[in-house]
């Protein structure tokens, strides 16, 4: 018989764990994201992919989409996962006691700007919805939302690298090597997502 206390103990643990971490994230990146390398509690993982299940869901309603929000979330998980994978296999050329669940901990946690862009996106939709007009304030909040997409995206690229220097335990330049094959498949894969209109920016 399920312990209701239990488990309502533990759900409300891990989201303390996970803001947490996602707090960590942006303050003490190397330091929080070596520790999260380190993890072992799959109740955060659960709990990250409910807030990437429920920012689905949230968009769904918000525009016309042709798939349901369980279909691309399903989609989203393959492409996950296959990213993972594809870093754990060719990291296992540089080191093969690198750690596989050490690396879907770490890669969850990146997600965290790209979830964060997508979900300030969808709510700007809401109260700026386009055409935006050429005004002084139109323009300012252009220069900001700019100014903000690129921070998100080096946040996005320090918390890759430290996951796949922490998880793989990899090099510098090994770690550039990666990224780079990686390119090669990433590219292709986001222009057959962005054909058949699934993602017009990767979620990843």
């Amino acid at each position: 018989m399920i312990d209701l206390k239990n488990l309502i103990t533990d759900f409300l643990t891990a989201i303390i764990l996970v803001l947490r971490n996602f707090v960590g994230l942006i303050f003490y990146p190397y330091k929080t994201m070596r520790k999260i390398s380190l993890e072992k509690d799959e109740s955060q993982l659960l709990l990250i992919f409910f807030f990437i299940f429920c920012y689905f869901k949230f968009a769904y309603f918000l525009r016309d989409k042709p798939y349901p929000a369980t279909l691309i979330f399903l989609i989203f998980l393959i492409n996950f996962f296959l990213t993972t994978g594809f870093f754990y296999r060719f990291g296992q050329i540089f080191n093969k006691k690198n750690q596989f669940f050490s690396l879907v901990y770490t890669f969850l946690y990146s997600i965290f700007p790209t979830l964060v862009w997508f979900g300030l996106t969808s709510v700007l939709y809401i109260f700026l919805p386009p055409p935006r007009t050429t005004s002084i304030f139109g323009i300012s909040f252009s220069i900001f939302y700019l100014a903000l997409s690129l921070s998100l995206f080096f946040w996005k690229l320090i918390l890759v690298f430290l996951a796949l220097r922490f998880s793989l335990r990899l090099s510098f330049y090994q770690i550039i090597y990666l990224l780079f094959l990686y390119f090669f498949w990433f590219v292709p894969c986001s222009v057959f997502l962005y054909y058949f209109k699934i993602f017009r920016v990767p979620f990843i």
